[in-house]
Parts: C-alpha cells; sequence; structure tokens
C-alpha cells in the first residue's frame, strides 16, 4: 500500500516498536504471539505473529468507561485485544489526565499484542470537540477558504499530536442540507460539492502536517435526514446522494474514510450502506486511493433493533469494512462484537484469509502513521 506518511520522526519511532516486537515474539519472548491459541491457519505466519484472536481484535475501535485504566479495561484489552480505541467526552477531563491515559492504554496494548493503538477521537470543531482547551472552536460550517481549512486542520492535528492522540474522525465531507441533524451543529462545510471536496482535501492535508491520521465521513451520507438515525430509525432513502466531494477529497489521502449507516434503496434495498457488500464495493469502485473502510458506529440502537448487535458486526466484516467502530455506550457490547466476529471466523463463515487481509493493511497503516 502507499498510504500516505505523517510525520518522519513518528514513522521511525513506531517502526523501532515494530521490530522490537517481531523480534520479541521471533525468540519466544513474553508468550503474547505464540501461545498456540489460533493463528496461522492459512499455512503462513499470521500477520505480525499475532494469534487469531489478537487478529480478530485489531480489526475494533472501541469505546469505554472512565477517565483511567480500571481493573475492569485491563480486563477488556485482555478479553478483546482492541486495534484501537475511541476517546469520547466521557474519557477526558483536562489535558493532564488524557495524556497519562493515552499513555497507559498505549502501554496496555504492547503488553497484550506489541502492536500500538489508533488512539481516535471526534475533534471537528465547533461543537463538536473532545479535547476542548486546544481552541478548535470553528465549526466547519464557518470555514471559508482551503487556508482556513488547512490552518485550522494543521493547530488542531497538533494539539491533538500533544496529546498522544494519532487519528481524527473528521472532517465531516456529507453534503448538509438545512434543518438536517448534521447541519443543525455546523458539521458540514457550505459551497457546492467541488468546494467542500477542496475544503475537506485542505483540512486532510493540514491534520497530516500535524502528525494525525484523517478520516473522510460518513460516505457516502447523511445528508437531508432531519431525525436521529442512530436512535430513533433506520434511515431509509431511495437514491444514493451527492458523493463527488469525496472523490475531490481524497486527492488528499486520508488514510481512512467512514461510511454512513444508511439504506440506499437504489444501491441496496435491504441493507446499510455499511452492511451490503455492494456498499463497500460501490465505494471502492468510486473513490480511488490507499485507505482503510472504517464504519460509524455499529452499536446503535437502532442497528440492534435491526440486525442484533451480532449479526450487525458479521455483516459489516462479509461487507468489507475494515475497522469496526464499537462505541461501548452500553456494557457488554465490545466484548460481544468481538465474540460473534471470532465465533463467525471459527465457525467457517469468515475466512480467516479475509481477517489476515485487513490486519495486514491495519499493521501497515500503524507503520506509517502511529505514535505509540
Amino acid at each position: 500500500m502507499k498510504i500516505a506518511r505523517v510525520r518522519q520522526a513518528t514513522q521511525a519511532s513506531i517502526a523501532l516498536v515494530l521490530l522490537l516486537a517481531l523480534s520479541a515474539a521471533a525468540a519466544g519472548c513474553g508468550g503474547t504471539a505464540h501461545d498456540g491459541n489460533g493463528g496461522g491457519n492459512n499455512g503462513g505466519d499470521p500477520p505480525q505473529g499475532l494469534t487469531l484472536e489478537q487478529k480478530v481484535g485489531q480489526l475494533f475501535l472501541v469505546g469505554f468507561e472512565g477517565t483511567e485504566v480500571t481493573p475492569e479495561i485491563r480486563q477488556l484489552f485482555e478479553a478483546v485485544h482492541p486495534g484501537g480505541v475511541i476517546l469520547f467526552g466521557r474519557n477526558i477531563t483536562d489535558e493532564a489526565q488524557l495524556t497519562r491515559l493515552v499513555a497507559d492504554l498505549q502501554e496496555l496494548a504492547a503488553a497484550d499484542t506489541g502492536q500500538p493503538l489508533f488512539i481516535a477521537i471526534d475533534q471537528e470543531g465547533g461543537e463538536i470537540v473532545r479535547a476542548g482547551w486546544i481552541g478548535d472552536d470553528t465549526a466547519q460550517a464557518r470555514i471559508a477558504s482551503p487556508q482556513q481549512a488547512y490552518d485550522l486542520g494543521l493547530a488542531r492535528a497538533r494539539g491533538l499530536a500533544e496529546l498522544g492522540v494519532n487519528l481524527n474522525l473528521a472532517p465531516v465531507l456529507d453534503m448538509g442540507v438545512p434543518g438536517d441533524f448534521l447541519t443543525r451543529y455546523g458539521r458540514t462545510f457550505s459551497g457546492e460539492p467541488q468546494q467542500v471536496g477542496e475544503l475537506g482535501a485542505s483540512a486532510i492535508s493540514g491534520q497530516r502536517d500535524g502528525g494525525v491520521l484523517s478520516t473522510a465521513k460518513h460516505f457516502p451520507g447523511y445528508g437531508g435526514i432531519d431525525y436521529d438515525p442512530e436512535n430513533e430509525r433506520l434511515a431509509v432513502v431511495p437514491d444514493v446522494p451527492e458523493y463527488s466531494q469525496f472523490l475531490v477529497a481524497a486527492a488528499a489521502g486520508p488514510e481512512l474514510i467512514m461510511t454512513a449507516n444508511v439504506v440506499y434503496t437504489a444501491l441496496d434495498p435491504d441493507l446499510p450502506f455499511t452492511l451490503s457488500p455492494s456498499g463497500i464495493a460501490f465505494l471502492r469502485e468510486k473513490v480511488d486511493g490507499d485507505y482503510l473502510v472504517i464504519s460509524d458506529d455499529l452499536a446503535t440502537k437502532v442497528l440492534k433493533e435491526a440486525y442484533g448487535l451480532e449479526g450487525t458486526v458479521t455483516r459489516a466484516v462479509k461487507a468489507g469494512v475494515d475497522v469496526l467502530l464499537i462505541s461501548g455506550h452500553e456494557a457488554g457490547d465490545v466484548q460481544a462484537a468481538y465474540a460473534a466476529v471470532l465465533e463467525a471466523v471459527r465457525g467457517g463463515g469468515i475466512a480467516e484469509e479475509v481477517i489476515d487481509e485487513r490486519v495486514t493493511s491495519t499493521l501497515h497503516l500503524k507503520a506509517l502513521g502511529v505514535s505509540p
């Protein structure tokens, strides 16, 4: 893959960590990578010497309760081996606390799998911020030029990188419609698709230069939905919305693209885009680039009512999603989602080769741009 690199110092740091982890695994140190449980069933070495259980865990970006590492969080890591975490307001009090939490989480991951974590956050600007002290108070709707988008992206990323956050779930590229649930909070860029794409590309470039990975979201778009599609009812719309802005922004090389949990009946009358093989194939066909496909939250009330959590996560994997986002708002969701995918692999419903391919891509991105 040719995923765009972030800062050179970050690359050197993580390359050293991975080299040490591989050396330890080859020497049989630590007992983590070669404990004899799963992995390697495809006739070759599993990615980075990980077991099946650890490989499945690398697919997950998970939320949790609390502002510090607790015995419960340690147990979560031991059970799920997550590839990343997502931090919400409930996890953050101030700069010192967040920096300490991130460092402790990375230490947990290093001890568990030898792999660094994606440390993700929703830092869009304006009302949608988690680290409020870095001065990121300009909503996307108020950004007027590519230069302003770049400058804000750069400043935001520098602030996040100092905290140890390496993945921002932004920018939002949906074409907003006045009054919908995105525009009510100023989350969308203003203008025509070309302008929106150019603003998004500049924000992505700024974030990369500031040392943080970017997520273009939510392909192909939630625009025009004026209710909460996570908690009220499943969003079903007839046509695929305007998405050319994603093609423009993709020229800047976002490292991830997040999908929308919407049924676009013209594309797939039965399944939300994130769970639809036709949907993910459509994304890959239309948007060029070396990026990981990340889901929007798969543990929403609406999706669980429609498909069950187990059915949701396994469908997402089969559809082609690389990173499975589980918010962890409800106790037990993370463990149940992980167990469902692991059982599907063990039972043959999902080929282990598929998991290996996804994990290899994920670890490649981490090796290029994630600082422990």
